[in-house]
């Protein structure tokens, strides 16, 4: 019997805050999670062409003393709650619970979640992208060399956009919300 060959998987690495949902400061409930439009068709699209999704999110509110692990999860349970009519699912998450100045390896733009993803799910980083609103989720996106999307969606985005203009920072693409980033994959 002949060896077949699976081709690998495709990911998508994406943040939570400022990227799928609005980021008013902190999301420590569930009622604070609200989507951005067309957030769920996009996920579910991706899922249709069997891409994994798979979320990379730094929750420093944890190590603030803000809310617990348990409530994080409560957070995730609603996320997948509001994405499930539109036959979209997210296929991983993976948090950063440390408050900035723990000096852990998972707090972005460090490369500890993406890791854990790639142990956990075998990927292939050559079949991967990354979608975020902030500078730092594009640093994790340089360091493990997988093409970063930039999504416009917070504040945040000018200084990323300042960053790859000064030729600090490469961006592969910039899209105004995360449903443009996804036709763009």
């Amino acid at each position: 019997m002949k060896d077949v060959l699976v081709p690998p998987r495709p990911a998508v690495f994406v943040d939570r805050d400022g990227t799928l949902n609005q980021d008013n400061g902190y999301v420590t409930s569930p009622e604070h999670l609200v989507l951005f439009p067309g957030v769920s068709e996009a996920i579910a699209r991706l899922n249709q062409l069997g891409v994994m999704v798979i979320i990379v999110t730094n929750q420093s509110a944890i190590g603030r003393g803000m809310m617990t692990l348990e409530k994080l999860e409560t957070i995730h349970a609603r996320l997948a709650a509001l994405i499930r009519p539109f036959g979209a699912r997210i296929d991983g998450i993976f948090s950063c619970p440390h408050h900035p100045q723990d000096g852990c390896g998972c707090r972005k733009p460090n490369t500890g979640l993406i890791d854990q993803a790639v142990d956990r799910f075998a990927l292939d980083l050559s079949h991967c992208y990354l979608v975020g609103d902030k500078r730092s989720d594009l640093e994790v996106a340089q360091k493990v060399e997988v093409p970063g999307i930039l999504v416009m969606t917070s504040p945040y985005g000018a200084e990323a956009v300042i960053a790859r203009d000064a030729g600090q920072l490469p961006i592969e693409y910039v899209a105004n919300t995360f449903p443009q980033a996804v036709a763009w994959i």
